[in-house]
């Protein structure tokens, strides 16, 4: 059997599951702050009509405080995601070591703490996005596995390698 190209082994932590939350919401979809923004502005608009005329200072203020709101409602929906998913984590995700061996044909995942092995082929995954601190493989649109780079020996070296596995199928968020 051939030896992998690289071998990492990964953990996710709570704060990890956290942070993608917020890179997937914000960063990764990049329409969530302007679809924020314009159902302010709509809302604004209608807030500050005054008969057949739109008063000018009304629809800044109220666009902003509706922008604002909009955007606390959904780091409050994040920050609830986030909780309910630790509460209840029962196959033991966060923490514990997950062994990824990189071959020029696929993956091989192993996590010995929850006695299970994986194997599957690139063009199974949907797509790979690389962010400041982490690899994210889709499995499907909505399925991601983290690997963070900080895990990683050598990520240049592991970028080079992978990116072309992922050709057509890469993104840099």
């Amino acid at each position: 059997m051939e030896e992998p190209k690289f071998i990492i082994n990964t953990i996710m932590s709570k704060e990890d599951y956290r942070k993608f939350l917020y890179l997937a919401t914000f960063k990764i979809k990049r329409s969530t702050f302007p679809l924020l923004a314009l159902f302010a502005l709509g809302g604004s608009i209608l807030i500050s009509l005054d008969g057949s005329r739109l008063n000018l200072k009304s629809l800044i203020v109220s666009w902003i405080f509706l922008f604002a709101l909009a955007i606390m409602v959904v780091v409050i929906k994040i920050e609830r995601r986030n909780t309910q998913r630790i509460k209840t984590d029962k196959t033991g995700t966060f923490d514990s070591i997950n062994t990824l061996k990189f071959y020029d044909d696929g993956i091989v995942m192993e996590n010995k703490e929850r006695k299970s092995t994986g194997e599957l082929k690139y063009d199974q995954f949907f797509s790979l996005m690389e962010s400041k601190d982490y690899f994210i493989f889709y499995i499907t649109v909505n399925q991601a596995s983290l690997v963070r780079k900080k895990d990683i020996d050598d990520p240049n070296a592991f970028r080079e390698f992978i990116i072309g596995k992922f050709e057509g199928r890469y993104k840099k968020a």
